[in-house]
């Protein structure tokens, strides 16, 4: 029998398959869903964040990352099955289909959060009416002071000095946009929760043997309570930018895959077209 005659029959479209146009991997991060289209490489970020994350934006994350998916792999199904004149108008009905809603969902998640986070901040920030001269006379104290000597003062300055230069932002313009004022920020939120729990009695101090007349605030315990707001900030901060990153990425790497210039691919995702 001629060799030829016991050689398996494989369809044209097997001995030629195309390279996959989706792939997907964890960077630690989050999962990567790369996008490869001729010399064309674009990454999204479906990034994974923070267990005290707001439930809303971790299930948005969730579903944004189902949706990508879904459509990696409906897109790399496409690339074999259909003419590449075809598959860019073919793409961007599968990205119509499987993207849109998911990724206004994160949107509108991270939307929220981040009004939720700053009206947190502003809570414990944000310094209480006072009467009195005392903060006009610590305002004109400042004036005059470089940069520099005002980050000095910053350090040890009590809750009404810190109040007396956020009343008047416009009396420091200077000073606004520099890390000198989100310090201001930073250290009156501790005190002011500082105040707060010491007069609420929330960490008042426990009689013990060692000292049996124990009374009023823990100063550690509301120090701590003070630092874990602080924190818990931070981490809200962290959280919104991995959401920034990860809407920026999927419109990026959408755009490369439909051929799409970024904005229409962002219009595309947002329903504006």
């Amino acid at each position: 029998m001629p060799a030829a005659s016991i050689r398996p029959s494989f369809p044209r479209a097997f001995a030629n398959r195309e390279p996959d146009m989706f792939g997907r991997s964890d960077t630690g991060r989050g999962e990567a869903i790369t996008v490869r289209s001729g010399d064309v490489s674009r990454t999204a970020l479906i990034a994974r964040l923070s267990d005290n994350a707001p439930e809303p934006l971790r299930n948005a994350m969730t579903a944004l990352s189902a949706g990508i998916s879904t459509f990696a792999v409906e897109g790399n199904r496409a690339r074999q099955d259909v003419h590449p004149a075809r598959l860019p108008a073919v793409l961007r009905e599968l990205a119509t289909k499987y993207v849109p809603t998911v990724y206004q969902g994160l949107t509108k998640a991270g939307v929220q959060a981040k009004q939720d986070a700053a009206a947190a901040w502003a809570r414990s920030s944000t310094p209480e009416p006072s009467v009195g001269t005392v903060r006009q006379e610590y305002r004109q104290i400042w004036l005059p002071l470089s940069l520099a000597e005002r980050a000095a003062r910053v350090e040890h300055a009590d809750i009404d000095e810190l109040a007396a230069i956020q009343e008047a932002p416009g009396m420091f313009r200077d000073m606004t946009d520099t890390p000198i004022w989100g310090e201001i920020e930073r250290r009156s939120a501790i005190l002011n929760t500082a105040k707060k729990y010491a007069l609420n009695g929330a960490f008042n101090k426990q009689p013990t043997v060692a000292d049996p007349l124990a009374s009023g605030p823990d100063q550690a315990q509301v120090e701590a309570e003070a630092q874990r707001l602080v924190d818990t900030r931070k981490e809200r901060l962290n959280n919104l930018s991995l959401v920034e990153t990860t809407l920026t990425s999927v419109a990026i790497a959408i755009a490369a895959a439909t051929e799409l210039p970024i904005e229409a691919a962002y219009a595309l995702l947002m329903g504006r077209e």
